[in-house]
C-alpha cells in the first residue's frame, strides 16, 4: 500500500511539472517574446525597429496625389495697364499735357477701354453749382460699388447758365461698361459710347477732357469739371 501510494505521488508531481513546461511554453508563443538574460523582449517589436533603423529619414516631405493634383495656385491677373500708376501720375502732373504721350504708350487697348458719356436730361440743370452737384452725386453712388478700382474718369459741364450741357471720358477695365457702374441708378440717366482711340478726332476729345481744356468735342465751351481717380 505504502508503495503503491508513492507511486501515485511520483505520477502526481511529474504530471504537474509537466503541465507547468507545457503552460510556460505556450505562454512564450502567444506573446512572442524571447528573453536575454532576465528582461523579456517581443520579437515583432525588435523586427519593426530593425526595419525602421534602415528606412530613410524623410524631411519636408511634399504630398503629391497621382496625376499631378498638387494645391493649385491662383491665377494671377495678366500684367497690362497700371491704373493706380495713371492715377498717381495724372495727380502729381500740374501740366496734364506733358503726361498725355505717357497715357497713350500705358494704354492697354486690350485689356481697357474708353468711353465718352453724356447726361439724357441737360434741360433738367440750368445752373451749374447744381450740375456740379449731379455729378458729384454720382461720383459718390460710384464708389460704393468700387468703382475706383476698375475706372478713371473726368466730367464736365459745358456752356452758359442756362443752356448747359454734362458729359465726360471714361478709362474703365475691360471692354464693357462694368457691372459697377450699372448697379448705381444714375447711369439709366447716362448714355455711353465707346471709344475708338485710333479715330485722331475721338483721340483729342479724349486729350480734352484729360486736360479739362479745348471743345471735347462738344459745341459749348468747357465751364466746369470733376475728376473721379
Amino acid at each position: 500500500k505504502i508503495l503503491k501510494m508513492l507511486t501515485h505521488v511520483f505520477l502526481g508531481c511529474l504530471f504537474l511539472t509537466t503541465l507547468t513546461i507545457l503552460n510556460a511554453e505556450a505562454a512564450q508563443t502567444l506573446t512572442g517574446s524571447h528573453f536575454s538574460g532576465s528582461a523579456a523582449v517581443p520579437i515583432r517589436t525588435v523586427q519593426i525597429e530593425k526595419q525602421a533603423s534602415r528606412l530613410p529619414l524623410l524631411t519636408h516631405s511634399r504630398l503629391v496625389l497621382r496625376g499631378g493634383c498638387e494645391e493649385e495656385k491662383p491665377a494671377e491677373e495678366p500684367k497690362g495697364f497700371d491704373l493706380d500708376a495713371w492715377k498717381r501720375l495724372y495727380s502729381n502732373t500740374a501740366n496734364t499735357e506733358t503726361i498725355l504721350p505717357e497715357f497713350w504708350s500705358m494704354f492697354d487697348k486690350e485689356g481697357w477701354s474708353l468711353w465718352f458719356c453724356e447726361y439724357k436730361y441737360n434741360s433738367d440743370y440750368t445752373k451749374r453749382l447744381q450740375a456740379s452737384n449731379l455729378i458729384g452725386g454720382w461720383f459718390q453712388r460710384l464708389d460704393a460699388t468700387g468703382a475706383r478700382k476698375v475706372a478713371f474718369g473726368n466730367v464736365h459741364v459745358f456752356g452758359e447758365e442756362p443752356d448747359l450741357e454734362l458729359a465726360g471720358c471714361w478709362l474703365i477695365r475691360g471692354q464693357d461698361v462694368p457691372v459697377e457702374f450699372t448697379e448705381v441708378v444714375d447711369h439709366e440717366q447716362w448714355a455711353f459710347t465707346k471709344v475708338d482711340p485710333s479715330d485722331p478726332a475721338q483721340r483729342t476729345a479724349v486729350e480734352d477732357f484729360w486736360r479739362w481744356a479745348g471743345a471735347c468735342g462738344r459745341t459749348r465751351p468747357f465751364a466746369s469739371g470733376k475728376t473721379y481717380k
